[in-house]
């Protein structure tokens, strides 16, 4: 077991110092980075600013009523819908949401309103 240690030290040591003599380390690291980073940009593609640009910002073109909602009545902020959208579909400038037991589907966000 103490040869074949031996020999392995000496075979590292030998490659060392042939990597340390030439260029070779360097465009062996240089060329591990680069694989490296293609492999990573490969593997998680992220949109160009331009193409960012280009998709629609739904929650904030869409009006309250494509959502099935409307604004309280008496001006405390609060915003019915009617349950047609989903509570995880509704933008988050709605505020706090949930199901209303009281009244059938109907949902009610938090919006301005400082209280339930």
């Amino acid at each position: 077991m103490a040869a074949v240690k031996h020999l392995l030290d000496r075979m590292e040591t030998r490659t060392l110092v042939w990597l340390s003599r030439g260029r070779t380390a360097s465009y062996l690291i240089v060329g591990s980075l680069v694989a490296a980073g293609l492999g990573a940009a490969a593997l998680n593609p992220q949109p160009s600013d331009t193409a960012r640009q280009k998709e629609p910002s739904i929650s904030a073109t869409l009006p309250m009523s494509a959502y099935g909602c409307v604004n309280d009545s008496d001006g405390d902020g609060h915003i019915f819908c009617d349950g047609s959208t989903p509570i995880s579909q509704l933008p988050a400038s709605y505020g706090q949401c949930h199901a209303d037991p009281y009244v059938g589907l109907r949902i009610v966000c938090r919006g301005t309103g400082a209280g339930w």
